[in-house]
């Protein structure tokens, strides 16, 4: 006998959005959606939850409305030992909600919004394959309108440059704020299971995501989901001292034409793989136990403070107590690091031994004698300006990728020869020629691909089509009970302490604030 859908397990979906992206309208395409399946949302606005706990006040003005929300959160995530203070004040809500809503009820907790990568990995490790996180993308122009357009509303006046400029700075500061636990959108985005585009058809989107998540069995990978997927694969062959990156060509017919990753290349062709050398010793960064991009930079800097104080711009090397070697270090790793944090000294990437994984893939691609004009470049980690030269010349016709990369100079360098977009489209500039076509990558990340395109049953015994129906189906995976639930306590328990020494400093914040307004 199969047990009612009334005792079917929770499910957590935490959702992420830079500033001025609409998740209301996600929200309420997850509330219909869920229904289908028998499921109710609880809604947890974590933006309510920070107001409540450290006393933020009503305030008309979105600028100063979200500059304060933003504070209260950096205070929160910065007096919790790992940074997960605002996911623990949202488990708090969760667990009180979980204690006044009926027993047996079908139901999924809607966390709206994480704003930092810590804040994830809490849920991730509590409600493990309960939690689910979904991005939404919203062109960064679009963001930039909704927020003057708000600004101005509260001021009861028409968009100007100075509310443009305010709109500017706060997706600056959401994006990455100055500090380990500072928010971080940026950061946040990349650890989705499921990429939405906020401009497309947003209930598809979403019925989709939820026939995945309750085990519809004839949901199978787009192409860009399996092109992805390939590419993540590629990248865990990656050695790199910094970070893993993987790539995959995939021409019209979605053929795999090319794979590569960040890595040393091997004479002969190709790069150093465990357990084949053919006599060759592994040459690979972590032999020779050292970023050679990470040498050069300091030696650059050094080099250039060498220069600035026998010009006379600085203090004499030898009165002063700090040799250059040592100033440069602390510049870079030390005590002042903060004032060379965004200096673009710091964004050389011409000197790594590696190569990059777009490179390797055509490469790759090259050397089976496989075109790929007109084909697709799936990136794990969006283009630096190095490749995208060699994108584009080789004649790829678009580039889909996860990551960001502030380091890249591309759409500095290209921005007559590429377009950026979120549907792959040809649009010619003035001379006619077609441009390239940069987009983010949308639908099952390839952290949730092999779960959720799993075989699941498909016909009975008898060979005919099972069906699938809705209000049964459980979530895949799904534990019927909180997974972890020790950890969850000890996070809702932290909540006290946490709050209470960013109250303080909040209030002393907020005091200053309204002085210097004064």
């Amino acid at each position: 006998m199969s047990e009612s859908n009334d005792s079917r397990p929770d499910i957590y979906i935490g959702l992420v959005g830079a500033a001025g992206t609409d998740l209301k309208s996600v929200l309420r395409e997850l509330k219909s959606q869920l229904l289908v399946v028998g499921y109710t949302v609880e809604h947890i606005k974590v933006s309510e939850l920070i107001k409540a706990a450290v006393g933020i006040p009503d305030l008309a003005d979105e600028n100063e409305r979200i500059k304060h929300h933003m504070k209260a959160g950096d205070l929160i995530r910065s007096n919790s030992a790992n940074g997960g203070g605002v996911a623990a004040l949202a488990m708090q809500a969760i667990v009180s909600t979980r204690g006044k809503t009926t027993k047996g009820k079908s139901r999924a907790f809607v966390i709206d919004s994480f704003k930092h990568p810590d804040e994830i990995e809490l849920f991730d490790r509590v409600y493990v394959r309960n939690y689910y996180t979904m991005s939404v993308h919203l062109p960064r122009i679009t963001r930039q309108k909704n927020l003057e357009i708000q600004i101005a509303k509260d001021q009861h006046q028409p968009p100007d440059p100075e509310m443009a400029m305010l709109a500017k700075q706060i997706i600056t500061d959401d994006e990455k704020s100055q500090g380990d636990k500072a928010q971080n959108v940026r950061d946040a985005f990349p650890k989705a299971d499921f990429f939405v585009n906020g401009k497309s058809d947003l209930p598809q989107q979403i019925k989709r995501f939820v026939e995945i998540v309750f085990a519809e069995p004839f949901v199978t990978p787009t192409l860009d989901e399996y092109g992805m997927f390939m590419a993540k694969g590629a990248g865990y062959r990656s050695a790199d001292l910094s970070r893993q990156v993987g790539a995959t060509i995939i021409d019209q017919n979605g053929s795999l034409i090319g794979t590569g990753c960040n890595e040393a290349p091997y004479p002969g062709g190709g790069f150093y793989v465990d357990g084949h050398s053919d006599g060759i010793d592994d040459n690979r960064d972590y032999v020779k136990q050292i970023d050679p991009n990470a040498a050069e930079i300091q030696s650059t800097f050094i080099e250039i403070v060498g220069i600035l104080r026998e010009a006379g711009h600085i203090g004499d090397t030898k009165k002063d107590k700090r040799g250059d070697v040592e100033l440069v270090d602390d510049l870079l790793q030390g005590d002042l690091k903060h004032l060379a944090r965004n200096a673009r000294i710091r964004s050389l990437i011409e000197f790594g031994r590696v190569v990059h994984a777009e490179m390797h893939a055509i490469c790759d691609a090259a050397a089976a004698g496989k075109a790929v004009r007109d084909s697709s470049l799936y990136c794990t980690t969006f283009p630096c300006h190095l490749c995208a030269k060699h994108i584009m010349a080789s004649g790829i016709a678009e580039v889909v990728y996860i990551e960001p990369y502030p380091k890249s100079l591309t759409a500095k360098l290209y921005s007559d020869e590429i377009e950026f977009a979120d549907e792959r489209r040809e649009t010619g500039n003035n001379t006619g020629q077609r441009r390239l076509v940069f987009r983010p990558f949308h639908g099952v990340s390839p952290i949730l691909f092999q779960r959720a395109f799993r075989q699941k049953k498909r016909k009975d015994s008898r060979g005919i089509l099972a069906l699938w129906d809705p209000t049964m189906a459980e979530p895949t995976d799904a534990s019927r009970t909180v997974e972890r639930p020790r950890l969850e306590t000890t996070a809702v328990n932290s909540v006290v302490r946490v709050l209470k020494k960013a109250k303080a400093k909040y209030d002393s914040w907020s005091e200053e604030s309204i002085d210097e307004e004064g």
